[in-house]
Order: C-alpha cells, then sequence, then structure tokens
C-alpha cells in the first residue's frame, strides 16, 4: 500500500476535527437526499410505445387488416430503434403499436413514424386521419366514483369541476370514464327520404351549409372592418328550424317536419355502474417521477375539503388508493429494518468492546444516509425494492468497520499506541477489504445485465449495493480511525463482569473446541470436502425431485380483482346489463358464505357495460353492447381473513352463467412485470387454422388441475352479409365503393358537422330510426344510382352470409392468437405446467394446423432474465476471479476462495424446504449477492492465513492459528448480516411474502457457508498444498505460480 494512502488514512485519525465533519456533512446531505427522494410502490418501469390508429367505420376486421394494417407495417417495422411491432384489426379500426429499444431518442422516434404514415397513398378512400401519438407512461394515485340519483349530464358536470380543480393544484393526469360523446341525432325514415326524393347525405350537407360561422373578408378603405356570416346554431330548436327544402310558391320544409331531432350520448359508449345507479369515474395519476404520497395528499386535503359541499345523495367513493398500499408496504420494511438494526447493534456490544461497538454503529446511519445522497443524484426513488436492499445492507454496511476494528483492537492489545493502531488496523485491512467490495459489486453485476421489464424492476438493488458499499468505504477508511483513536485510548478489556466472563468463554471456546473441529477437518480434509459435495448434491435433488420448486415473480396478493365476459356478438345491452346484475348477486352471495352476514369485505363492486372492467378509459371500436364486467376492491389483506383466491373460487362458483355466454374471466390484479400466468402463442397460419389451433389448444389445457379463465384473444365478430356488386348493378353505374358507402350512411348514420358546446365536441349525426335499421331494413333499402335514380339494394347486389373475426392481432408482421389462463400455484406449478404442454399436444396441435407455438408472458419473461442471468453470472465469476488474482497475487489461490460459492446453494435450498418457500428470481438474486458476502469472508480468512505463513510458520499451523485468529471478524459479520434480515423473515404480513424467499436465501445462506468457509477454506487449502507437493515431486523445477 502506498505511503500516499497510509499519509491520508493517518491525516484524518490524527485531525482533531475532520472525521466528524466528514460524518456530519454525510449525515446532512443524507437526510435532505431523504426529503428531496420520490416515494413509490416499484421503481418506474414501462417501454417506450408509440401508435398509430386509424379508423374506417364499418370495416370488418379482416378488412381493416388487408387495407390498413398490411400498408402500415412494411413502413413503420424497420425503423430506427423499433423492437416490437404489435398490430390489431377491430371492427372499425385498426391500431399498430411500436415498442421501442430502452434509450431510443422518442422525439426522432415520432418524427420519424409521422414522415413514414405521410408517405402511405395506399389506403381507402374513406378512412378517417391517422393518428399517431407517443404512449406517455403514468402511475395511479386513486380512483373516484361518482354515483347517485342523477342524469348524466349532471354527474358529467361534477366530474369535470373536480378534474379541474386536481389539475389546478398540481395533479399530473385526471381522466373521465365514461365520458360519452354528446351527439344530436336527427332521424328520418325510409319513406321520408324516398318521398323528398333526398339521401342522409342530402340532408347532412343541407344542415352543413345552414349551420356555420364563416369569415367573410373585411371592408377595406381607410376605416376597414371584418366581415363574418353568423349562423352556427347549438341547441335542438335551433336546428329543427334548418330549411331542407324550399318550393317556388314559398312554401318550405324545414327539419322538424321530416326529422326527429333530440339531444342524446353516442349510445354505443361504455356505461358503468355503482349499486345500479349510474356513475362516472375519475382516475387519478402521477407522471413518472413525481412522488406518490405527495401528491395523494394532495387528493385528500383536497376531497376533504370538497365533500361538504356536495349534495346529500351525491356519493363520492375513492378506491384503488396507491397510496395506502405504499405507506403499508414501506412502514413494513422499516418496522422490519429497524429491528434488524437493533439485532445488529446487539450483536455488536456482545462481541465488541462497547466504545469499539458504539463507533462501528455509528458507521451504520452514517453510511447509508450517505447511500441515499448517491441514489438522489442517479434517479433512484424509495420503493419497495431500493428499501428492501437498503435492509439487506444494514447488516452488511459494518462488515468493512468489523474488519478495520477488530483489527485495530488487535493491534492495541499488541501494545501499539492507539492512535498507531487505529490507522494500522484501516492500512492494513484496506486492500482486503476494498477487494471485498468489488467482489460483492461483481456478484450483483448479473443482476445489472438483466433487460426488459424485470431488469428494470430490480435494478435497484445492485445500484443501491453500489452506493451503500461506496458510503461504506468512505466511513471506514477515513470517519472510523478517528473514532477508534478515542475507543482505543480506554481500557478495551471493560469493567464490567459480563465483557470479562463473555470474553473468557468466547476465548476458551476459540481455543477449545473450535481449533479442535478445524484441527479434524484439515486432518481429514477429503472426507471434509467430500461431505460437503454430498451436501450440494443433496441440496440440488431437493430441486430436481421436485421438494423445492422455481415461481419465477410471485406478487403480492392483490385487493383488486377483475371479472370480464363477452356475449356473442350483437347480443342486446339489456342483456349484458342483466349478467353485470348476476355478477353483483353472485358476488353478494359469495361474500356472505366466506365472512358470515353483517361482515363486509368488499369495498366496491364497479360494474361495466360494452367494455371491459380492467381497461380503464381505453375505448376500442372492437367494443360493444356484448362486453361487461366489474371491478371489485377488498378491504385489505392484512384487514381480513378471507383470501383473494378464496373470494374468487366462491364468486365463480356462485355466477349462473346466462346463455350466449362465451367466455367468463375472474382474476386479480398482478402487481411488478406484466404477462399472464401461462400465454401460448399460435403464429403463421390463416385465420381460421389459428382459430381451430386456440380452440383445441384450449381443450388440451383443460386436462389440467388448477389451470383457470382459459380464453384467446381471437374472438368470431358479429355475423356478417357480404354482398357483391351484380352484372346490372355494374350497368347501372354502382361500384363496390359507392354501394359500401350509402349502406354504411344507412347504418351507421352520417356525420353533418361537430362544434363546440360548453367545451364539449358536439357531433350532428343524420341517420334513420334505430328501430329501423335491421337486416330487413337492408333488403328494403334503396340506392341512388349515379343519374339519380333511386333503385333497391337487391336489384344491384348479391348477398351472402359469413361470420368473421372481431379482432386479429399481428406480432412483427405474422398474424398470431394468444391463449392465455390463470395458474393456481398451490395446485400446479407453471414451469412444470408449461413443460408438460410443451411435451404433451402443443406440437401435434401445431403441425396439424400449419401453425407454429412459443410461450409469451411470464415464461417469456423468465426465458430472457435466466438468460441474461446465466451470462451475467460468467462475467460476475470471471471479475470476482481477476479481482481475488490480483489481491493474491496467485491464480490459484482465488480458486480455493471462489470453490465455496457452490456450497452457498446448500444452505439456500435447504432454508426453502425446511419453511416450505418456492424458489423465486428473488432468491437467485440472493444467492448472487450471498456468493459475494462468501467470499468476503474467505478473503478475510487467506488473507490471514498467508499471512502467517509468510511469517515462516508450518502450512499446517497457519491454517489452524489463521482460522483461530478469523472466527470473531468471519462470525460476526455473518451475524450482523443474518441479524439486519431476521426480522424480516419472521414477518408474518401477507405484503412480505414475496420479499422473503430473497432474505430467506441470504440468512439461511449465511448460516451455512459461516462453517463453510471456517472448516472447508483451510481444507481446500491442505488439499492445495498436497497437489502441489505432489506436482512438486513430478517436477522438481515447478514452482508457484
Amino acid at each position: 500500500m502506498s505511503s500516499r494512502t497510509g499519509n491520508i488514512l493517518g491525516a484524518f485519525a490524527s485531525h482533531p476535527t475532520a472525521a466528524n465533519l466528514l460524518m456530519v456533512l454525510m449525515l446532512v446531505v443524507g437526510l435532505i437526499s431523504l426529503g428531496m427522494l420520490n416515494t413509490q410502490f416499484f421503481p418506474d418501469f414501462g417501454i417506450d410505445i408509440i401508435t398509430v390508429s386509424i379508423t374506417w367505420s364499418g370495416a370488418s376486421a379482416e378488412d381493416v387488416e388487408s387495407n390498413i394494417i398490411k400498408a402500415l407495417e412494411p413502413e413503420l417495422r424497420f425503423l430506427d430503434g423499433v423492437d416490437k411491432v404489435i398490430s390489431s384489426a377491430r371492427e372499425g379500426s385498426g391500431t399498430v403499436a411500436l415498442e421501442y429499444q430502452s434509450g431510443t431518442d422518442m422525439q426522432a422516434a415520432l418524427a420519424a413514424v409521422e414522415s413514414a404514415v405521410s408517405q402511405i397513398v395506399t389506403f381507402p378512400a374513406d378512412v378517417a386521419t391517422p393518428v399517431i401519438a407517443q404512449v406517455i407512461r403514468y402511475d395511479t394515485i386513486s380512483r373516484l366514483i361518482l354515483s347517485g340519483p342523477y342524469r348524466e349530464a349532471a354527474l358529467k358536470h361534477m366530474a369535470k369541476r373536480i378534474r379541474d380543480d386536481l389539475l389546478a393544484l398540481g395533479i399530473d393526469k385526471v381522466s373521465i370514464f365514461p365520458i360519452r360523446d354528446e351527439e344530436i341525432h336527427v332521424e328520418v325514415t325510409p319513406e321520408t327520404l324516398l318521398a323528398l326524393n333526398m339521401t342522409l347525405s342530402d340532408i347532412a350537407a343541407q344542415i352543413r351549409a345552414s349551420n356555420q360561422d364563416l369569415p367573410s373578408g373585411d371592408t377595406g378603405g381607410k376605416t376597414r372592418q371584418q366581415l363574418r356570416g353568423i349562423g352556427l346554431m347549438q341547441t335542438v330548436n335551433e336546428l329543427s328550424s334548418i330549411n331542407v327544402r324550399a318550393y317556388e310558391g314559398g312554401e318550405k320544409i324545414v327539419l322538424r317536419d321530416i326529422a326527429d331531432v333530440r339531444d342524446t350520448f353516442d349510445p354505443t359508449a361504455p356505461t358503468i355502474l355503482l349499486n345500479d345507479e349510474p356513475a362516472i369515474e375519475l382516475h387519478i395519476q402521477r407522471a413518472v417521477g413525481a412522488d406518490a404520497l405527495v401528491l395523494a395528499d394532495r387528493v385528500d386535503e383536497y376531497l376533504n375539503t370538497l365533500r361538504p359541499t356536495f349534495p346529500p345523495n351525491l356519493n363520492v367513493q375513492q378506491f384503488d388508493v396507491a397510496a395506502n398500499l405504499i405507506r403499508e408496504r414501506i412502514n413494513l420494511l422499516l418496522r422490519n429494518g429497524a429491528g434488524g438494526l437493533v439485532l445488529v447493534l446487539g450483536i455488536l456490544f456482545l462481541f465488541l468492546n462497547s466504545h469499539v461497538a458504539l463507533w462501528i454503529a455509528v458507521g451504520i446511519p452514517t453510511a447509508v444516509l450517505g447511500a441515499l445522497a448517491a441514489m438522489l443524484v442517479t434517479g433512484q426513488s424509495i420503493n419497495m425494492v431500493s428499501l428492501f436492499a437498503l435492509i439487506m445492507m444494514i447488516g452488511i454496511v459494518v462488515d468493512d468497520a468489523i474488519v478495520v476494528g477488530e483489527h485495530a483492537m488487535a493491534k492495541r492489545a499488541e501494545g501499539l499506541g492507539a492512535a498507531e493502531a487505529a490507522v494500522s488496523g484501516a492500512h492494513r485491512m484496506l486492500a482486503p477489504v476494498f477487494s471485498a467490495s468489488l467482489t460483492t459489486i461483481a456478484a450483483f453485476v448479473p443482476v445489472m445485465m438483466i433487460s426488459g421489464i424485470i431488469g428494470e424492476i430490480i435494478m435497484a438493488i445492485p445500484l443501491v449495493v453500489v452506493a451503500v458499499l461506496i458510503a461504506s468505504l468512505i466511513e471506514c477508511f477515513l470517519i472510523l480511525p478517528g473514532h477508534m483513536r478515542g475507543a482505543l485510548t480506554r481500557n478495551l478489556e471493560g469493567t464490567s463482569r459480563f465483557r470479562r466472563h463473555f470474553n473468557t468463554s468466547y476465548e476458551a471456546f476459540r481455543d477449545g473446541l473450535f481449533r479442535r473441529f478445524v484441527e479434524f477437518c484439515v486432518r481429514w480434509r477429503y472426507a471434509t470436502l467430500s461431505g460437503m459435495v454430498a451436501s450440494l448434491i443433496v441440496a440440488i435433488g431437493l430441486v430436481a425431485g421436485g421438494r423445492v420448486q422455481f415461481v419465477f415473480f410471485p406478487s403480492p396478493e392483490s385487493d383488486i380483482i377483475y371479472a370480464n365476459f363477452t356475449f356473442s356478438p350483437g347480443t342486446t345491452r339489456a342483456r349484458t346489463d342483466e349478467m353485470v346484475s348476476e355478477l353483483a348477486r353472485a358476488l353478494d352471495v359469495a361474500e356472505n358464505a366466506l365472512v358470515g352476514d353483517g361482515k363486509r369485505v368488499v369495498r366496491v363492486a364497479l360494474g361495466s357495460v360494452a367494455a371491459a372492467a380492467s381497461s380503464f378509459g381505453r375505448r376500442n371500436s372492437g367494443d360493444g353492447d356484448h362486453l361487461g364486467g366489474m371491478t371489485v376492491e377488498l378491504t385489505r389483506s392484512e384487514n381480513r381473513d378471507v383470501r383473494t383466491a378464496d373470494m374468487i373460487t366462491a364468486w365463480r362458483a356462485e355466477i349462473r352463467q346466462l346463455s350466449g355466454l362465451e367466455t367468463l374471466t375472474i382474476r386479480a390484479r398482478q402487481g411488478g412485470p406484466p404477462g399472464r400466468d401461462l400465454d401460448i402463442r399460435l403464429y403463421g397460419g390463416e385465420t381460421a387454422a389459428l382459430k381451430q389451433a386456440a380452440l383445441e389448444t384450449r381443450d388440451l389445457i383443460r386436462r389440467f388441475n388448477g389451470v383457470t379463465d382459459i380464453t384467446d384473444n381471437l374472438p368470431w365478430g358479429k355475423q356478417e352479409l357480404i354482398f357483391s356488386v351484380n352484372e346490372r348493378g355494374r350497368m347501372l353505374g354502382f361500384t363496390t365503393e359507392t354501394v359500401s358507402r350509402q349502406v354504411r350512411e344507412a347504418f351507421d348514420g352520417t356525420i353533418a358537422q361537430r362544434f363546440i358546446r360548453n367545451d364539449e365536441e358536439v357531433a350532428v349525426r343524420v341517420q334513420l330510426p334505430r328501430n329501423a335499421t335491421s337486416p330487413a331494413t337492408l333488403r328494403r333499402l334503396y340506392l341512388r344510382a349515379p343519374e339519380g335514380k333511386e333503385v333497391p339494394l337487391l336489384q344491384v347486389v348479391d348477398l351472402e352470409s359469413d361470420r368473421g373475426f372481431a379482432l386479429i392481432r399481428r406480432e412483427n408482421g405474422i398474424r398470431e392468437v394468444s391463449v392465455t389462463a390463470e395458474i393456481e400455484e398451490s395446485v400446479v406449478n407453471p414451469t412444470e405446467l408449461v413443460a408438460a404442454l410443451e411435451a404433451d399436444g402443443l406440437p401435434n396441435i401445431a403441425k396439424r394446423h400449419g401453425v407454429e407455438f412459443r410461450f409469451a408472458g411470464k415464461a417469456e419473461e423468465q426465458g430472457e432474465t435466466l438468460a441474461d442471468m446465466r451470462i451475467g453470472a460468467l462475467v460476475g465469476l470471471t471479475m470476482i476471479y481477476i479481482v481475488l488474482a490480483w489481491v493474491f497475487g496467485s491464480y490459484t489461490r482465488p480458486l480455493v476462495v471462489m470453490s465455496i460459492i457452490p456450497f452457498a446453494v446448500v444452505g439456500a435450498i435447504i432454508g426453502h424446504w425446511l419453511l416450505g418457500f418456492d424458489l423465486t428470481i428473488l432468491s437467485l438474486i440472493g444467492l448472487l449477492g450471498l456468493s459475494g458476502i462468501v467470499v468476503n469472508d474467505s478473503i478475510i480468512l487467506v488473507t490471514a492465513i498467508d499471512e502467517r505463513f509468510a511469517r515462516n510458520e508450518s502450512l499446517h499451523t497457519a491454517i489452524i492459528d489463521g482460522a483461530r485468529d478469523r472466527l470473531r471478524p468471519v462470525v460476526l459479520t455473518s451475524l450482523t448480516t443474518i441479524g439486519g434480515l431476521l426480522p424480516l423473515l419472521a414477518e408474518t404480513s401477507l405484503q412480505a411474502q414475496f420479499l422473503k424467499p430473497m432474505a430467506l436465501t441470504i440468512v439461511f445462506g449465511l448460516m451455512a457457508t459461516t462453517i463453510l468457509v471456517l472448516v472447508v477454506v483451510p481444507a481446500l487449502i491442505a488439499i492445495q498444498a498436497d497437489f502441489r507437493l505432489k506436482s512438486a515431486s513430478f517436477s522438481p523445477k515447478a514452482g508457484d505460480e
């Protein structure tokens, strides 16, 4: 170690105020950073997306795919930065979503998409203008429901008031749903049109011409005046007075004479119900980077102020409040972190002199607060993952200080002065401790290399680890020596009877039983190694035999349940309303059966008609009256005995499925990465073949127990009446385009104009009466030929019947269908189910229908994550080896140190088996961190052995006494890490269960490896010496590396 480094350490140790000033600086900066860090549930994660949407009213999904989607995809798929292209063709519209690689310049990407779309000239003539938008990510703060005995317009007015007030208070986004568009309907009967020899387009054109304000230039001259023509009419009475036709005798026909004109809302738009009353929902959201708790408090204060002003019969209910969940889980982790801190402090004061233990303990808040400053600089936040990483590091952060402090105590006991011993402890341990920090960072490199959503979520763990380790090194070598100088001037042995008794007992154990045990293991070193290998084989066998299973990313129990159903397309809205009522009835019965009368676990049951329950505010033209659902919020999982899964099972069993019901799915909302438990993608074939393969795949999945809500996303569409222009029609001048346009006007109506009224866009729609539009209407319909003659439709077209699809999905230019299902993990393991499906049935189904298959959802995410971790593990192990080779100046010694890593698996797997937990992705991350910790203990031990051997002690004596010397720091560092996580391991809260596998891995892994480090590493060093001796006997010239 350079003299310059020693001078720096000595300067801080000897300076009367430097150490304290640096400590205060770290504490103050950390506290300031704590106040500035955002608080949220998970780290910000998501995919950058740009969408291109085009409406083509009246078109089938097949037409949209052929004419819109296939025109867009070739122009968009190969733009810079595009990672995936997902397209959907629905009845009446098409959407292409472009998913971009992380780090893409989205402004440049948006410009590139706009340019590419503008160059497409093959769209049908009557499609709407493409809408291009970048998807901006927002997170939920809460959702607010307004309901009561009020008209929809009144509820909407109150919702807008709340929305505007919240936006003025700094809330990033407030969406209202449903917000049905206001329309003025002008309905004219077919008979009237025939009598007047007019079409719907003629009437719409007359309204358009008579109902507008137009600029008319200016008067010119010296005093110029602006000229304007005023004629815009915004009410039903005004529009009803528009002249439709005037005769020479002065007679005229106004709109009210031939049409029914009335105010209404878009009748096809979704509606929601709460307790059988109309409702409107406000979705209150925050932008990425905004503090969830601050904004939630702002919303609560506003609502508390506003509630007294509402009418008494207006029900205002807040639900899905993310802030409550965040507070509960953060408080849970803080409570366990505080418990871990108490245990760590207790262990320190038990093993060390109280004065030394005090200053080592002071390093915990110093390093943690210093890490918070680093987190602020690197753009992190306080969330479940980063907070868990901080708790995990509470015990690890003192490891460096323990090693330095313990060595300084040893030097002081050898007779060095207090200041000299403090500097000597820091100076001698600088290289081992610094290298140990590097190996810990290297152990987390695989986590940094995980891509995708999982990588974004758990990236907080290695970032926090690096920040804490840097802060710990600063505290350990620049602050601690100054404090140790004062602590070492006191009587190290202490004066209490307990301290004397503990030290005596510890030394008796170290020099007696422990020493004899190490000697035994070194003497029987090959048996020791064989025993450890056998234990590793047993542990791996527990996993291979299914005693310990692997579940990729278990989510905490959710309080939100989504129920969705579909009838066959064309089902009336009344039928859907009836099914929503049945869901409410069944839910009430199931709740009473589970908790008894008088008790409630259901807070909110919000029914939706013409939209899926989980698709807040997303309106697709493929939606319709045949869709419906219900969003249910239960009371907090900690406050109820009924589990969400039990509620879903009871609810599903009680529902009476109405005739015509095609699908019914009930599932809890999942947290963390997106993706269904089971998601099988069939792709590459014709649409009909894909549908048939999907139906057979659903039948195959039904054979397995524990699988529910099996469905696919290739739904049948409405029954289609397909027409083609016949010979007579062509002779009269009709074309497919002119016939399609007039038929569409008859059934969808035609928009005469749009105008703004009271900040709402109002459409004036001219159409046939809704009770006059049916399949029979089509057969009575008259079309206007190019020369103006009215001709019956059936004379110019041939009709045939068919049934298409409501939605066709494509990914990267290939048509595909997704078959999804929910998995009850208590019954069947998802990984085993995927393997069984892949081996039994799926290949045959795919081959029979000429399609291919792959697994998406969590299975796809799992495969990609584990592949990234395998590559990252190789990189991490290589980095650890390089660091150790540098520290020991040897190519073989690092292998001895690293050989302990595989044995860390033993304790982790046995711990999962004993406590009944599955291995998860967090277990694997815990194993990576554990490998760094156990390598650090090995470094300390091997360094002590090498030091003794360098002082000309025999190798056997060096091994035994080196293990004896390092017993206290190795045990102490392990106990502090275990103590920091032990309260979390004992936590019974349901919300902590998904984090416990990582804590369990580290705790049980350290219990096992602490013993293994102290006995297996000495045995391995002796074995290494045996091999060197044998190698030297065969090659006298051979030497050490």
